[in-house]
C-alpha cells in the first residue's frame, strides 16, 4: 500500500469520525469540510488505483449523507432549488455517460459526479457561524498543498499517486510559462496542475472572505499563500479568471460606505496597470497566440457553426459523452495538433451532453447571484475557467463549482461591523458590553 493510500484511508476514516461525533449544528460544516479535505488528496480520474478513487467518492457521498441526517431538526430546512438544480445538471451528465465507455469507467465517472450532488445538498446547510472552520480547512490545505508544491520544485518529492498519464508525473515535463525560472508546473496531489491552480484560487477567494468577516489576519497571509500556490502551479488563465473573480467579489460586496474606498482600490489598480505590461508578465503576448494552446482552444471555440448544425436531436441531447474522438475525427470540431479533448467546458458540454446540459451548467453558475459576494465571485472564477479547460471532467472542481454556487448568502455576505463574525471569543460582543448594555436599558 503506497502512501498516499495510508492517508487517504486514514483521513476517510477520520472524517466520518469527525462528522458521526459532532454536534448537530455543526455536522454540516465539518461535513463540507471533510469532503474538501477528500477532494484534495486523490485525483479521481487520473489515478491507476481506481480502488482508493472509489473509497473517496464513497467516503464524500456517505458524508453527505450524514451532514443531512444529522443536521439540527429544530432549524427549518433552507431552500434548497439551487440542489435540486444541481443535482439535475449531474443527472443529465450521468445519463449521457450511460453506454459509452465501459463499467468501471461509467462506475467512475458517475461516481464523481455523485459526489458533487452529495455536497450540493449540505452546502446549503451552512450557516455564517461556521465560516471559520470552512476557513481554517482552506488554510490547512492550502499551506499543506504550497509546501508539498515547493518541494516539487526541487526535486524532493514527485507525483505521489501513479498517474495514467506518465508524462504528467515528471515535473521536467510541464513547463511553467508563467515563471520561467521555475523547475516546472507544480500539481501537488491534484494530477495535473490546472485543478491544483483552481483549489488554490478558490482558497483565496475563501480566505480574503474570511480575513473580511472576521478581522484575522492569519486568513490573509493564507491568501497570499494560495497566491503563490497559483504561481507554482504556471497556470495563466486561472490568474486572468481570478483577477475577474475579485473583481466581481469586490463589485458584490460593494456598500456606499465603502465607495471611497473601491475608487480608490481602482486608482491603483489602473496606476499598475499603466506601469506594469501585464499580457507580457502573464506570457500572454505573441508567445502565447503562436502557442498550441492557444491556437487549439481557438479552433475549438470556433466549431459552434458546425455543431449546431448535427441536428435537432444532436443539439438538444448530445453525441454522447464517449463521442469526443468522433467528433475531432470527423471535423465537426476542430483542433490542433490531432490533440482529441476540447479544453472547453462550454464547447464540451453542448458537443457531448447537448443544449440541456449547457443550460443546467449555466444555470448552477447563476445560482451564486443568490448566494452573496464569495458565491458569486466563486461562480465567476469558474465560470472564466470554463473557457479554459473541461472543468466537468474533475470531480474537485465539480466539488468546488458545488460548493460556491450553492453557498447561502448569509454564509457568503460580509457582515456590517457590528455583526461581524467572531467564532472563538465573542469580541464583538463581550459579556461585560452586554450587561452593560442591558443595565442602562433597565434604567
Amino acid at each position: 500500500m503506497t502512501i498516499g493510500s495510508l492517508v487517504l484511508i486514514s483521513a476517510c476514516a477520520i472524517s466520518v469520525w469527525v462528522v458521526l461525533r459532532a454536534p448537530a449544528s455543526a455536522a454540516p460544516a465539518r461535513a463540507v469540510a471533510a469532503i474538501i479535505v477528500i477532494s484534495t488528496l486523490v485525483p479521481v480520474g487520473s489515478v491507476r488505483d481506481q480502488t482508493m478513487a472509489m473509497t473517496a467518492l464513497a467516503t464524500i457521498v456517505l458524508l453527505g449523507l450524514f451532514a443531512v441526517v444529522r443536521r439540527d431538526a429544530s432549524t427549518p430546512w433552507p431552500p434548497l432549488w439551487g440542489a435540486c438544480l444541481f443535482a439535475a445538471f449531474g443527472l443529465w451528465l450521468i445519463l449521457r455517460i450511460l453506454g459509452q465507455f465501459s463499467a468501471a469507467s461509467t462506475l467512475l465517472q458517475a461516481g464523481m459526479l455523485a459526489s458533487a450532488m452529495a455536497l450540493a445538498f449540505v452546502v446549503p446547510l451552512l450557516r455564517k457561524e461556521d465560516l471559520p472552520a470552512v476557513a481554517d480547512t482552506f488554510l490547512w490545505l492550502v499551506l499543506a498543498h504550497t509546501a508539498y508544491a515547493a518541494l516539487e520544485q526541487t526535486g524532493t518529492v514527485d507525483a505521489i499517486w501513479p498517474l495514467r498519464v506518465e508524462s504528467l508525473e515528471n515535473i521536467d515535463d510541464r513547463a511553467n510559462v508563467l515563471i520561467p525560472a521555475l523547475t516546472g508546473r507544480s500539481q501537488s496531489t491534484f494530477g495535473h496542475p490546472i485543478p491544483f491552480a483552481v483549489f488554490a484560487s478558490v482558497a483565496a477567494l475563501v480566505l480574503i472572505h474570511a480575513t473580511a468577516q472576521t478581522r484575522r489576519w492569519r486568513y490573509a497571509g493564507g491568501a497570499v499563500v494560495a497566491a503563490a500556490a497559483l504561481a507554482l502551479s504556471g497556470t495563466r488563465s486561472a490568474v486572468v479568471a481570478l483577477l475577474a473573480a475579485l473583481l466581481a467579489y469586490g463589485l458584490a460586496n460593494l456598500r456606499w460606505r465603502r465607495l471611497l474606498v473601491m475608487i480608490a482600490g481602482a486608482g491603483v489598480l489602473a496606476i499598475a496597470a499603466l506601469l506594469v505590461d501585464l499580457p507580457t508578465l502573464l506570457a500572454l503576448d505573441g508567445r502565447f497566440e503562436s502557442s498550441v494552446s492557444y491556437i487549439h482552444r481557438s479552433l475549438v471555440v470556433g466549431s459552434w457553426d458546425a455543431l449546431w448544425a448535427r441536428g435537432e436531436a444532436a443539439v438538444v441531447f448530445g453525441s454522447g459523452a464517449g463521442a469526443s474522438a468522433e467528433l475531432f475525427r470527423a471535423g465537426i470540431v476542430r483542433g490542433a495538433s490531432n490533440l482529441l479533448y476540447f479544453d472547453n467546458a462550454y464547447v464540451s458540454l453542448f458537443a457531448l451532453s447537448g443544449l440541456v446540459a449547457l443550460v443546467l451548467f449555466c444555470a448552477v453558475l447563476g445560482r451564486a447571484l443568490f448566494g452573496g459576494a464569495l458565491a458569486i465571485g466563486g461562480a465567476t472564477f469558474l465560470g472564466v475557467m470554463g473557457f479554459s479547460f473541461d472543468e466537468q471532467q474533475w470531480q474537485i472542481v465539480l466539488i468546488l463549482l458545488a460548493f460556491c454556487a450553492l453557498l447561502p448568502r448569509a454564509f457568503g455576505t460580509v457582515s456590517r461591523r457590528s455583526d461581524a463574525l467572531d467564532a472563538s471569543d465573542g469580541a464583538s460582543h463581550p459579556p461585560s458590553d452586554t450587561r452593560r448594555t442591558a443595565i442602562t436599558a433597565e434604567t
